[in-house]
């Protein structure tokens, strides 16, 4: 039970930090795949989705959405209300720049509680 709740607040404290330090920048070369990762807690329906009309330039790369994992141990069953691990594959397609942007919402709601861009260059 203890190993579970510093995981969960080793994942929130690292979520946080990736927040306040804005946008990520990705270098990849062509038909090289990243995997970008961010906190969800999938349970209250906030979910990351990808914002392809959001995103500048989007065709440079293919983005899949690889679903999420739960956090905690192993051994124990997903626990409701626990934060989750949300997973994006990016893969580089043709060279260029582009700017993708992630956003967390629910989906039967237009409010955005969290957007994340991330800048891409393909070479």
């Amino acid at each position: 039970m203890t190993k579970l709740v510093l995981i969960a607040i080793a994942m929130i404290l690292l979520e946080l930090s990736s927040v306040r330090a804005g946008e990520a920048h990705l270098t990849l070369a062509k038909g090289e795949t990243r995997r970008l990762e961010l906190i969800e807690n999938p349970s209250t329906g906030y979910v990351w989705r990808f914002d392809r009309a959001a995103s500048t330039n989007p065709a440079i790369v293919r983005v899949v959405d690889g679903g999420f994992v739960p956090s905690g141990d192993e051994s124990e069953p997903p626990r409701a209300g626990a934060p989750s691990l949300r997973f994006f594959r990016i893969e580089a397609v043709v060279a260029g720049r582009a700017r993708l942007v992630f956003v967390e919402k629910r989906p039967w709601e237009k409010q955005v509680v969290r957007r994340r861009e991330v800048e891409v260059r393909v070479r």
